[in-house]
């Protein structure tokens, strides 16, 4: 009985000494976080050329805005990474972006930089990186050397002044990079769920939002986004769902009023073959805290401190519709997409401003991480009052060079 007890006792200890070495000798062979480097680099040369009336319109005695036809553009980023574990299994990772060209992001160097939290519970962000419903988004497909959604547009063909449809315009929530908390979820069944927020939206100054009140003047966003990505058949397909709100001073006065926004993409892969639709309508919240005066058929309204801003001068409501189909063989990749963008009463004037474009891109794999890329897209900026050229132009853009990514 003795002797079976000391047995016992030794392998017990036996045991625990194992087991201490073993998370001793661990412990000693975790090593810190160490960042890895990617990125990419792409150069372009492109053709477009304004519209006439666009650029004579301006003409003031003997001055007037002309524009170059040929021009060179350049986009790079400089991106490092890296995670770790932690004792308890946790996956810990780090991401700053660096932006190497200063022209973009407004001369901003630093895109998105934030660390994430990874686990059984989904993955956290902390820090400037792009909302849940812009990570979890699918659109109609694209490839080539412009961009359907974003910045790219408006650098080849001149979006007028008065045209009130963002220079950025896209079919989502877009990917502003505030300071924020992100969560997603795990996957599970082929559906994927995220939500973000952000306390200040619209400054960067590190102070305590001032987003209430009469004298509000920053925001604050949340979204909500679903995603699900699954097979129907030998078919891929992909959809996607999101809502935003932004959550601002709703003043007559104040044209950054507070919005709440939807969207839906939904893509299907049928061999060679992808086509999708994307739709997005955004509109404004709140009532007018003072009285205003709305110009309609050259009829002026005032309108009563109360009256809802949506549909009014002071709205932000937008629709956006985007259609595209793509075809891949082997390393050549051809798309064709649609765009339109509509911001109904975007002044006090009856009618809507618009943007509309066309693109046929295409992308040919040269080798590991290098394509080359080109474009055409037919772009066209319309104002409320189509009849005043200064208010208007047309384009069409013929854009290629190559994309070099490492």
């Amino acid at each position: 009985m003795k002797k079976a007890l000391y047995l016992t006792s030794a392998l017990v200890a036996a045991s625990v000494l194992a087991l201490g070495a073993t998370d001793s000798m661990a412990a000693s062979k975790a090593k810190k976080l160490k960042m890895g480097i990617s990125g990419f680099y792409k150069a372009t040369v492109g053709y477009a050329r304004q519209g006439e009336g666009f650029t004579v319109s301006s003409d003031t005695g003997t001055a007037y805005t002309g524009y170059n036809e040929v021009d060179v553009k350049t986009d790079s980023e400089i991106k490092f990474s890296g995670s770790t574990k932690t004792n308890s299994g946790i996956k810990v990772g780090l991401v700053v972006e660096l932006e190497t060209d200063t022209n973009k992001n407004g001369g901003d160097h630093i895109d998105q930089s934030y660390m994430h939290f990874g686990g059984n519970f989904g993955t956290f962000a902390l820090g400037s990186t792009i909302a849940a419903a812009a990570a979890l988004a699918v659109n109609a497909p694209s490839t080539g050397a412009l961009a359907i959604f974003g910045g790219d547009s408006v650098a080849w063909v001149v979006k007028p002044t008065e045209v009130k449809v963002s220079s950025v315009a896209g079919g989502n929530i877009g990917g502003n990079d505030k300071q924020k908390v992100r969560w997603i979820s795990p996957s599970f069944s082929g559906f994927t769920a995220g939500a973000s927020y952000v306390p200040d939206l619209t400054s960067g100054d590190g102070n305590m939002a001032a987003n209430s009140g009469t004298g509000g003047t920053d925001a604050s966003q949340i979204d909500l986004a679903l995603k699900y990505s699954g097979k129907i058949g030998m078919n891929a397909i992909s959809a996607s769902g999101s809502f935003w709100q932004v959550d601002q001073t709703t003043t007559a006065a104040n044209a950054t009023t507070g919005t709440e926004g939807h969207s839906i993409g939904v893509p299907t892969t049928m061999g060679a073959f992808t086509v999708g639709a994307g739709w997005k309508e955004v509109s404004t919240t709140g009532d007018a805290s003072e009285d205003f005066t709305e110009t309609g058929t050259g009829v002026n309204v005032v309108k009563l401190r109360g009256t809802p801003l949506s549909g009014t001068k002071h709205s932000k409501d937008e629709e956006v519709h985007n259609v595209g189909v793509a075809w891949k063989q082997g390393p050549t990749q051809l798309s064709v997409n649609y765009f339109n963008s509509t911001m109904e009463l975007a002044t006090t004037r009856t009618g809507e401003d618009s943007l509309t474009k066309w693109t046929l891109g295409a992308t040919h794999n040269v080798g590991p991480g290098v394509d080359f890329i080109g474009s055409i897209q037919h772009v066209r900026w319309d104002d409320e009052l189509s009849s005043v050229a200064l208010n208007n132009n047309k384009g069409t853009a013929f854009v290629g060079g190559v994309k070099v990514a490492f």
